[in-house]
């Protein structure tokens, strides 16, 4: 009598009955911090109000640098265009107040 396993070693097939299943695919932050990243600087170039998709952008490219599967070189140009899009905004608002143009009291 021959073990079953012998055979499929020297077949070169490979008994795949108790293999694990497929893991569930990982959450992916680091794209969509890129994506508001930029709509937040497109944003912020054109409006004053977009800042809180910069912030958005901020939070998102925090939480991929965090995650040790998502790259770290989309999350670092995410957050940088995020803070980018801040500045602009401030900028913007500044300008508005300065102007007379935007109230606060």
């Amino acid at each position: 009598m021959s073990d079953p396993h012998e055979e499929l070693i020297t077949t070169g097939e490979v008994d795949v009955r108790w293999a694990p299943p497929e893991p569930e695919p990982l959450p992916r932050s680091g794209a969509w911090a890129l994506t508001f990243a930029v709509l937040g600087l497109v944003m912020s170039l054109l409006v004053g109000w977009g800042f809180p998709i910069g912030i958005v952008g901020i939070i998102l490219s925090i939480i991929a640098l965090r995650r040790s599967w998502e790259s770290t070189t989309v999350a670092v140009w995410a957050l940088c265009l995020s803070i980018l899009s801040l500045v602009y905004s401030a900028i913007w608002l500044w300008w508005a107040w300065v102007q007379g143009a935007l109230s606060f009291v």
